[in-house]
């Protein structure tokens, strides 16, 4: 009896609260947030795809864990973004709201790659294996330079 109430309230929370871990596609910023002072307007990143959070096998993933209302997070977004803008057709982008985890898929990917600061980015390689992976924010040209070796 106690695992059909289990069961019932994993599916409500799905239902209820989509995943915030996403292969996202057309990324851009939200309008409104702060670059100089923590002030939550939600989770800087928006896209118009948050489902997919499996690997392409064959082709390089760029994670990045953040949380919504944090300065840190707000500016790492930013380059993210352009950094989108620049290697959206080779690189996957999977994107982790660590305050809002709500499904198996995204829980895994703070237990596997998630070091318990944000904002973190993680860059995989073709087979899905960590190549690299910084904590804080990180200037766009050392990202893109992680990148291209993976590619």
């Amino acid at each position: 009896m106690r695992e059909h109430y289990f069961k019932f309230f994993l599916l409500w929370l799905l239902i209820f609260f989509p995943s915030s871990a996403s292969a996202a596609e057309n990324l851009r910023l939200r309008d409104g947030i702060s670059y100089t002072h923590d002030v939550d307007k939600g989770f800087p990143i928006i896209a118009d795809k948050f489902d997919d959070v499996k690997f392409d096998s064959g082709k390089a993933t760029l994670l990045f864990f953040g949380a919504a209302g944090d300065l840190n997070t707000n500016r790492q977004a930013r380059r993210v973004v352009d950094l989108y803008k620049k290697f959206k057709e080779q690189l996957k982008f999977i994107v982790v709201d660590v305050d809002h985890l709500t499904s198996p898929e995204s829980k895994q990917l703070i237990k596997n790659y998630y070091q318990g600061y944000i904002p973190q980015e993680v860059v995989l390689d073709k087979q899905g294996k960590t190549f690299w992976t910084k904590i804080g924010e990180v200037d766009q040209g050392t990202m893109a330079a992680q990148i291209e070796k993976v590619m």
